[in-house]
């Protein structure tokens, strides 16, 4: 019994009919806890892992290696250095940064990317959010990290259906978009994505949906019933400590 067994797996093999992937032969957990854990990482960024839990996010997004991702508004580079670590050398992460960041020599994002070994798969690009464009079907992923609200952020004026048109073009079929944002007061209108720097999880869902993007489903581990939902995610109070969700979308194939 056995024997038939291998032989029909020898054939199978020998046909093309079952192949076995990297991230099958490399378990990916093991891949992103090496890349989490990894000491070239910088330390203001280490510092936030408990609260911000990067492993559970990263798995339950599907990133492997050899994917190109886009990190949208990666100032501070938190999620850019692991999904880099992840997709290795065959992929790439875009690290998408506002104009005035290139426009400056020592922006220290910048000259962190640039200046850092474990980064050299990662190119950063400068746009404003309604001039951000790229190649279609170039992207596996797009990470939208306590960022969304300020599609809602009235000094940048975002053409929000440009914004998510432009994401839905240059995503391969099947790709996702993880996005991780400040809870608002269930309900809230999108207008404290202007004052608070919170959104409503149901608007990001209306939105993405209405774009043409399918509903995932979502991770509760970054909610806290502690956070006052009625202030700024800035007061001293709360920063750093918000209720957050993440939720998960993606591209129809």
């Amino acid at each position: 019994m056995k024997s038939n067994i291998l032989k029909l797996l020898v054939a199978f093999l020998a046909f093309g009919l079952l192949t076995f992937s990297p991230v099958q032969a490399q378990n990916i957990d093991d891949i992103i806890r090496a890349a989490v854990d990894n000491p070239a990482r910088a330390e203001r960024n280490r510092s936030r892992d408990e609260l911000r839990k990067p492993m559970d996010v990263i798995k339950f997004m599907g990133v492997e290696p050899g994917m190109t991702i886009l990190d949208m508004y990666a100032d501070g580079s938190y999620y850019t250095e692991i999904l880099a670590d992840i997709v290795g050398d065959d992929g790439r992460v875009i690290a998408h940064l506002f104009p005035q960041a290139g426009m400056n020599p020592d922006n220290p994002t910048t000259t962190y990317i640039r200046t850092s070994a474990h980064l050299k798969n990662v190119v950063p690009i400068f746009a404003d959010i309604n001039d951000l464009d790229l190649a279609e079907d170039s992207i596996d992923q797009v990470f939208i990290i306590q960022f969304y609200h300020d599609f809602y952020y009235k000094p940048l004026n975002v053409n929000l259906d440009r914004i998510l048109s432009v994401y839905k073009k240059m995503l391969k079929p099947g790709g996702i978009v993880a996005i991780v944002d400040h809870e608002a007061i269930k309900g809230a209108p999108s207008s404290v994505g202007d004052t608070l720097h919170r959104i409503d999880p149901e608007i990001v869902i209306n939105d993405m949906t209405n774009a043409g993007f399918s509903y995932e489903g979502k991770l509760d581990i970054l909610l806290n019933d502690t956070d006052d939902k009625s202030i700024s995610v800035f007061d001293e109070s709360v920063r750093g400590k918000t209720s957050r969700f993440i939720l998960k979308f993606r591209n129809p194939e």
